[in-house]
């Protein structure tokens, strides 16, 4: 179930600039390759009315230049940050576990976004949780890291929303997965089930949660892939999903982390011929 543990008051938020070189219009993303994976540079991130910045002055800072932020498709590899990340960010009775996320970035990692910052042991970013586990930047610098600082984690389910067997996986999928098996990943699904959306709390009120999943709608949204996206979320962040597009469905069925959760779906725009 997806969290964005930002400031749950007002959520006005202005221009989000990630760079200061940049030349770029808002809302571009400049590519690159980086470790066989789609990465993308953040520049500028568009204003909306309908989110808020957090009122301590860190956290209302609407520069990101002092991140470098890009997003980048999450792999094996990304592991143990994930699991630090979401351990940072939900109670236990709600975190994914570790096999869990070997699982979903074993069986489907083009469905999980990160969204990393490039920093230094002296870094602003260093004394964050999920530091110990960055890896080499692919930058010229041996100094600079790339460290995880929000995500979304995502799966296939054959239904139109989350339920508790989306949520679930196979206890055997290491040895093979049964055609008939209704829990976890659904490649022949046409919904992407969200199960995480976390960003670290030491960066509350300046959009990363916000950037990471604009930047995953993007991208799900030209791939072809999928006709919605679904996500569970509670009451006091229904607002906050509605303003990124999604859909209240109401109240779900599905019990996970002890259930009181909403379904939220956000429909795929159909794509155009020669579009």
């Amino acid at each position: 179930m997806p969290r964005e543990l930002f400031d749950r008051g007002n959520r006005d938020e202005a221009t989000l600039t990630a760079s200061p070189e940049s030349q770029t219009r808002a809302g571009d993303l400049i590519t690159s390759d980086y470790d066989g994976c789609n990465a993308f540079t953040i520049h500028h991130e568009d204003e909306n009315p309908n989110f808020g910045t957090s009122r301590n002055a860190r956290a209302g800072n609407k520069d990101l230049s002092d991140l470098h932020p890009f997003v980048q498709t999450l792999s094996l590899s990304d592991l143990e940050s994930c699991v630090a990340l979401e351990d940072a960010t939900f109670p236990e009775h709600e975190r994914c576990s570790r096999e869990k996320f070997q699982y979903r970035l074993t069986s489907c990692p083009e469905l999980s976004l990160g969204l990393f910052s490039t920093t230094t042991s002296d870094g602003l970013v260093a004394s964050m949780p999920t530091y110990p586990h960055a890896r080499p930047s692919d930058t010229a610098s041996l100094e600079k890291r790339s460290t995880l600082v929000a995500q979304v984690i995502g799966t296939k389910c054959a239904t139109p929303t989350v339920t508790d067997e989306s949520m679930a996986f196979p206890p055997d999928w290491r040895s093979g997965v049964s055609p008939s098996e209704r829990r976890g990943h659904q490649e022949h699904g046409r919904t992407i089930a969200i199960h995480s959306l976390a960003a670290l709390l030491e960066f509350k009120g300046r959009g990363l949660g916000k950037i990471v999943m604009k930047s995953y709608l993007q991208r799900m949204e030209t791939s072809g892939i999928t006709d919605r996206i679904a996500l569970l979320a509670h009451d006091h962040l229904l607002k906050y999903y509605e303003g990124l597009g999604f859909r209240n469905l109401g109240k779900s069925q599905a019990s996970f982390g002890g259930g009181g959760w909403y379904d939220m779906i956000y429909e795929i725009p159909e794509q155009k011929p020669g579009s």
